[in-house]
C-alpha cells in the first residue's frame, strides 16, 4: 500500500483548522448582528419610542354630556400637544356613567386633524360601559397603531339611532391653559363648537387620555429644559429634581417606559427621588406640571 506523505496530513490539519476558525468566526459574526438587532430595538424603545399617556383632566367629575337621539353627533377632545410631537396612538381610557334613561351602546373614536375635516384613524368599536352616577366606569379602547403627527382631536361617535340615549361621557370642569373653556368640544352635523358652548356651564374637558409610543420625548406641552434640572447624573442614591414651576407629579419610568416609581405629593419647586433600591440602567425622569411635562434621562450606577 502507497503511503500517504506526512505534508500531506500537515496540510489536512491546517484546512480543517481554517474550516473552524471560519465557522467560529461565521457564529461570531451572528452573535454580533444578533445583538445590533437587540440594541436597535431598545433604542426603538426608548429614545425613539416613548410611551406616554395624553392626559386634560383633574380627575374631579364634575358632569356628563350625552345626545339625544336622531342627532348626528360627536364628543371628545382636542389635544394641543407640541407641533413637532409624534409616534403611534396605541389606545384611550374614557370614562362614562349612566342613569335610569341612558345605556351602553356601540361606539367609535374618531381622530381628526386640527382642520376639523380630515379623518386620520379610528379606533375599534366598543361599548360606553358606564356605572350609575355619581360612580363611572373607565373603558380601554385599542386602537391599530394610528400614526400622529402634532395637536390632534379624539371624538367618540354620539349618534344614537335606539331609544335611548348612549351613556353619558364624564368630564371635568377645568380649563387648561390657553383653553379657558377647557378642550372638550362637540362636532355637531359638521359644526364645530366648545362642548360648554353647546350644553352651557362651566369650562369643560372629557375623561379622555390617550396613550401613545411617542417619537422622542413628547408631552401635553413640553416644558423649555431652562425650566428644568435633574441631577446628579449619574445618579447613585438621590436625584434632585429642580422646577421653575410647581411640581404636580414625578415618575420614574424604566427602559421599557414602564412606571416604577410615582409621587403625586409633591406640589412644589423641588423634590428628591430615592434611587437606591433601583437597579443599575437607563431610566426616564418624568415630570408633571399645571403647565405640562418634560422628561429627562438619567443612568443609575452602584
Amino acid at each position: 500500500m502507497k503511503k500517504i506523505p506526512l505534508y500531506f496530513y500537515i496540510l489536512m490539519i491546517m484546512m480543517l483548522a481554517l474550516l473552524s476558525s471560519q465557522s467560529q468566526a461565521t457564529c461570531l459574526r451572528f452573535k454580533t448582528l444578533d445583538f445590533t438587532i437587540h440594541s436597535m430595538r431598545f433604542l426603538a424603545d426608548t429614545d425613539s419610542c416613548f410611551q406616554q399617556t395624553y392626559k386634560y383632566d383633574d380627575s374631579i367629575i364634575a358632569d356628563g354630556f350625552s345626545c339625544p337621539t336622531g342627532y348626528t353627533f360627536q364628543l371628545g377632545n382636542y389635544f394641543p400637544i407640541s407641533t413637532t410631537a409624534t409616534g403611534v396612538i396605541k389606545s384611550l381610557d374614557m370614562a362614562f356613567d349612566s342613569n335610569s334613561f341612558t345605556s351602553g351602546q356601540s361606539c367609535i373614536v374618531y381622530f381628526y386633524k386640527p382642520d376639523q375635516t380630515t379623518i386620520f384613524g379610528q379606533s375599534s368599536s366598543f361599548i360606553n360601559t358606564g356605572a350609575l352616577y355619581p360612580s363611572y366606569s373607565w373603558v380601554n379602547v385599542p386602537c391599530p397603531d394610528i400614526p400622529y403627527s402634532g395637536p390632534f382631536y379624539a371624538m367618540v361617535d354620539y349618534t344614537s339611532t335606539g331609544t335611548t340615549n348612549k351613556n353619558f361621557f364624564v368630564l371635568s370642569a377645568n380649563s387648561v391653559p390657553g383653553f379657558p373653556m377647557g378642550v372638550g368640544y362637540c362636532n355637531q352635523d359638521g359644526v364645530w363648537n366648545y362642548a360648554v358652548v353647546v350644553y352651557g356651564g362651566w369650562p369643560g374637558t372629557f375623561f379622555q387620555r390617550v396613550n401613545v409610543c411617542g417619537n422622542g420625548t413628547v408631552g401635553i406641552k413640553e416644558l423649555s429644559t431652562e425650566s428644568i434640572s435633574v441631577y446628579p447624573n449619574p445618579a447613585n442614591d438621590v436625584v434632585n429634581v429642580v422646577l421653575t414651576d410647581n411640581i404636580k407629579s414625578v415618575e420614574l419610568l424604566n427602559y421599557l417606559g414602564q412606571t416604577v416609581y410615582k409621587s403625586t405629593t409633591v406640589n412644589m419647586k423641588f423634590t428628591k427621588l430615592d434611587v437606591s433600591g433601583f437597579n443599575s440602567g437607563a431610566y426616564f425622569v418624568k415630570i408633571t406640571t399645571m403647565n405640562g411635562f418634560s422628561t429627562a434621562r438619567i443612568t443609575i450606577i452602584h
